[in-house]
């Protein structure tokens, strides 16, 4: 009686070239995700930045309805203006000659508010809450707080400082790694916020007879631009010289 033999029905292994074409494989599927994920982390941002844009504008042209004229920028710096206070009112004493933010009470002197921005006093002001022009209601992540109490190393800002005042800034915050921070008040740089740069009046460079307004804002190693005179997002560089650095 003749024995049938065959081949082994043991499964073969993978060959080295074949393990390096799945290991190649591999490797362009993951380069393709970490690539389609940096795209829509930047989408994202460049999204919200815009969307705040135009709600800050909009609230803008409110303030001029009222007013009959764009709130001022600061002469020295568009980076620290006082948009803030413009659009959602302070509180006026005429006594004092005070200025109170209704939100956390800070109270503020005519000096001091030159000081950091430029102008001698606010225009939307009101002696009571119920009298204020709210034109704008920020959140949390969009308010930035600078104050002469915060230590080199305070990123956090949790805790309110008599001296405190406040800046509309940007949804993306300042990277903190980073050495080029927009912000600083009496030689302290002031960590994470990034505000909204504004300039209103003669010199204002793109939307002549109205204003100027722009985020800058960290993707990678790159620094973008989004602005009200251009649709399209664009690196820091294309930036008018007269708007670099943050000061004029």
């Amino acid at each position: 009686m003749k024995h049938l033999t065959g081949k082994s029905g043991g499964r073969r292994g993978f060959t080295l070239v074949e393990l390096l074409v799945v290991i190649v494989i591999i490797g362009i599927l993951a380069s393709l995700v970490v690539g389609l994920s940096g795209t829509a982390g930047r989408k994202m941002r460049e999204s919200r930045t815009r969307a705040e844009l135009t709600a800050i504008g909009t609230a803008i042209e409110s303030y001029k309805a009222k007013f009959g004229h764009y709130p001022p920028d600061n002469p020295k710096d568009p980076a620290l203006n006082s948009l803030y206070y413009e659009l959602t009112g302070c509180l006026y004493s005429p006594a004092r000659k005070t200025f109170r933010d209704p939100k956390v009470g800070t109270v503020m002197k005519v000096q001091a508010i030159k000081e950091h921005f430029g102008v001698e006093g606010f225009i939307n002001t009101a002696r009571t809450e119920r009298e204020l022009k709210k034109f704008y209601e920020p959140t949390a992540k969009t308010v930035g707080r600078i104050s002469e109490e915060h230590g080199d190393d305070d990123d956090g800002h949790e805790e309110h400082h008599a001296d405190e005042v406040h800046v509309l800034c940007a949804p993306v915050p300042w990277p903190l790694d980073r050495d080029d921070h927009p912000v600083r008040h009496h030689g302290k740089v002031a960590k994470g916020i990034n505000p909204w740069r504004y300039v209103a009046g003669q010199s204002v460079v793109h939307n002549i007879g109205k204003y100027d307004l722009w985020a800058e804002i960290v993707v990678g190693d790159e620094v973008l631009v989004i602005s009200n005179w251009r649709s399209e997002t664009f690196p820091r560089e294309q930036l008018s010289r007269y708007y670099k650095k943050g000061k004029r």
